[in-house]
C-alpha cells in the first residue's frame, strides 16, 4: 500500500504535465482547462448476499485520475478520457477465507476453490474478542471515461455535469485486522493477508458527477461483481461523495 500511495502521489504531479493544453476560449466557457485532475473521496454501500455478515455504515473510497478535456466543436459539450487509481474498502465483522468441506473419500475437510466470508467470533476459549480493524481493501488502475456539459453562471462559476463510467484492473487486494489475536485470545496483534483468492481482477461500471465550481458531488455504480462467478460471494459496490476538481 506504501507503493501505491507513492506512485498515485507521483502521478498527481505529472498527470497535468501530461495533459497540460493551452485553454480554449468558447463563448466565454474555458472549455480546454477544467477537470484535468478528478479527485472522488466518498463511502461504499456495498451489495452482498452475504448471510449473518454486518457490513459496516463506513467504507471509504478513493480516487484519482487525470483526464484530458476533448471539445465537440463549439458546443458546451465535450468528451473526456483519462487514467487513474480507486481504491475500495469494505468494513466487516467477517474475514475471507478459502472455503473447506469434507471429502470422504480422504476423511479430511479440503478446500473447495471458492472464497467465503468467517464471521469474527464473539469469544475464543472463553476470552471476549475486541478489534479495531478489519477490512478488506481493493486498489484498482482505472481508465474513466465521461461526456460532460459545461456553463458559466453570471458570477464566473462553471456548472458541470458529467456521465460516463471506467473499467479497472486489479492492482492489489488485501485484509487489514488489527485487535485480539484469533489464535487464543491472547493479547492484541496487526496483520495483513494480501492477495484473497477469486478476486476479479477486471471492473467496470458507470458514474455520474455533478459540480458547482471545483467542489461537487459524484456516484459510481458497479456492474462487475468482485469475486469470479462462481468463486465468492455475489457482492459489489456502490459509492457515493464528495468530487474535488483542483485543475
Amino acid at each position: 500500500m506504501k507503493k501505491l500511495i507513492v506512485v498515485i502521489l507521483l502521478s498527481s504531479l505529472a498527470i497535468p504535465h501530461l495533459f497540460a493544453q493551452d485553454s480554449i476560449q468558447k463563448k466565454g466557457l474555458k472549455v480546454g482547462k477544467g477537470d484535468k485532475i478528478v479527485i472522488n473521496i466518498g463511502a461504499d454501500m456495498w451489495q452482498e448476499e452475504i448471510d449473518a455478515i454486518n457490513i459496516s455504515g463506513y467504507s471509504p473510497t478513493f480516487d484519482l485520475y487525470g483526464m484530458n478535456n476533448i471539445p465537440f466543436g463549439k458546443s458546451k459539450f465535450s468528451f473526456a478520457l483519462g487514467f487513474g487509481f480507486g481504491i475500495h474498502n469494505m468494513r466487516s465483522n467477517a474475514i475471507p477465507v478459502q472455503e473447506k468441506a469434507f471429502n470422504p473419500i480422504t476423511l479430511q475437510n479440503e478446500e473447495t476453490g471458492k472464497t467465503i466470508f468467517s464471521t469474527i467470533p464473539n469469544q475464543v476459549n472463553g476470552k471476549d474478542i475486541e478489534y479495531m480493524v478489519n477490512k478488506f481493501t481493493f486498489s484498482y488502475f482505472d481508465i474513466p471515461l465521461e461526456f460532460r456539459y459545461s456553463v458559466e453562471n453570471k458570477k464566473g462559476k462553471s456548472i458541470k455535469l458529467a456521465a460516463g463510467g471506467k473499467i479497472g484492473y486489479l492492482m492489489n487486494n488485501h485484509t487489514k485486522y488489527r485487535g485480539t489475536d484469533l489464535a487464543d485470545g491472547e493479547g492484541d496483534v496487526k496483520y495483513k493477508n494480501f492477495a484473497i483468492p477469486n478476486v476479479d481482477p477486471l471492473r467496470y461500471g458507470v458514474s455520474a458527477r455533478f459540480s458547482y465550481g471545483i467542489v461537487g458531488v459524484y456516484g459510481y455504480y458497479s456492474l462487475s461483481k468482485t469475486f469470479k462467478k462462481d468463486k465468492g460471494p455475489e457482492m459489489f459496490p456502490i459509492s457515493l461523495g464528495i468530487s474535488i476538481t483542483p485543475l
